[in-house]
């Protein structure tokens, strides 16, 4: 008999929490969130509301909202699985639909406008675009902010910017470090500075001499000076040389192909070929072959003594950093660890 009223016990108290993560929403409500959130005054509530289920399987309540001067945005009573437990709460889509009233008359030179709002009726409003060098990045970020100069205060424009390079898709994975996204409104212009340091950390950790040209030899000493993915060799009198060109992976996927190639270059290690393809003899006797192409059902590999190697994940073609040391004998570092190693003593 207790067992059976503990279980009671639980259910109940199961029930309660549950009830208590959730609140049913009415039109009352929905009018308290537009005057209190957005700051509207004339607008008019829809009578009932809209059941949408969503993709997680829930079912959701889309109330429409109409101002004054006839503009219908939606209010939805949102359910979502949270902290263990159902949860909702009211979001409006009032910024996706004055954004794009707005875009509808703005100049959009260079840019596309990815809207699902169809589908999808709270998505937002995206400018899109893609970008090839530093100064058409920087013309982007001054078209961004022209374009919120040009719209209402209240308003943030949503942009993703894609870095266009040779190297943006090996496989079925893209390499999105430098990739330029965010808001911008009147009273939050935009800079590309954060993201001139992404394109320096990218183009450097595929060694893309090219377009490196485009910053100055300062510019990356800086960047890479300042960054924990630094790359560190570690030299025979157990002090740690720090290039002012060699970096490690955004992402912390560890050092690529063409870096380890200048490592063993820098380290005066035997090597063949370039940094798109090299061969090395490793410290086992077995003969490496290296190469960014080399990618087999869409995985990357690496060959040793003529037998393909998968790489730990298909989309990996970096090497977690103390696999240099395992074929080479060659000790490298990220900045990061060598700080740690420093502070630890070791």
């Amino acid at each position: 008999m207790k067992t059976i009223k503990n279980s009671i016990f639980l259910i109940i108290i199961i029930l309660l929490s549950l009830t208590a993560c959730t609140k049913k929403y009415g039109r009352n409500d929905v009018e308290k969130y537009v005057r209190d959130t957005l700051g509207l005054k004339g607008f008019t509530v829809s009578r009932t509301c809209q059941d949408i289920v969503d993709s997680e399987g829930y079912t959701d309540h889309l109330w429409t909202v109409t101002e004054s001067d006839g503009t219908a945005f939606n209010v939805l009573d949102d359910y979502y699985y949270s902290l263990e437990w159902v949860s909702n709460s009211l979001r409006d889509n009032w910024n996706a639909v004055h954004v794009r009233q707005y875009l509808g008359t703005a100049d959009l030179t260079g840019f596309e406008i990815d809207d699902p709002g169809k589908e999808h009726p709270m998505a937002g409003v995206t400018l899109t675009g893609s970008y090839r060098s530093r100064s058409e990045l920087h013309e982007y970020a001054n078209r961004l902010n022209r374009l919120a100069d040009g719209c209402a205060d209240e308003l943030s424009i949503l942009f993703d910017i894609k870095y266009d390079h040779p190297y943006r898709t090996i496989g079925n994975y893209e390499k999105t470090e430098a990739d330029y996204h965010g808001t911008v409104s009147k009273s939050s212009h935009v800079d590309c500075s954060y993201t001139e340091g992404n394109m320096i950390n990218l183009l450097l950790d595929l060694r893309y001499e090219e377009r490196l040209s485009e910053f100055t030899a300062e510019e990356i000493r800086d960047y890479v000076r300042g960054s924990d993915h630094a790359v560190g060799i570690k030299q025979s009198d157990g002090s740690w040389y720090m290039p002012d060109d060699l970096i490690c992976s955004l992402y912390s996927y560890g050092i690529s192909f063409p870096t380890i190639y200048e490592v063993l270059i820098r380290s005066a290690y035997p090597v063949t070929g370039t940094k798109d393809s090299f061969t090395f003899t490793g410290i086992d006797g077995s003969v490496y072959e290296m190469s960014e192409s080399f990618i087999e059902d869409e995985w990357h590999y690496y060959i040793k003594d003529g037998v393909h190697v998968p790489m730990d994940a298909y989309f990996y073609d970096h090497f977690y950093v103390g696999k240099v040391k395992e074929l080479t004998g060659i000790e490298v570092a990220e900045k990061w660890m060598i700080d740690r190693k420093e502070q630890s003593g070791k």
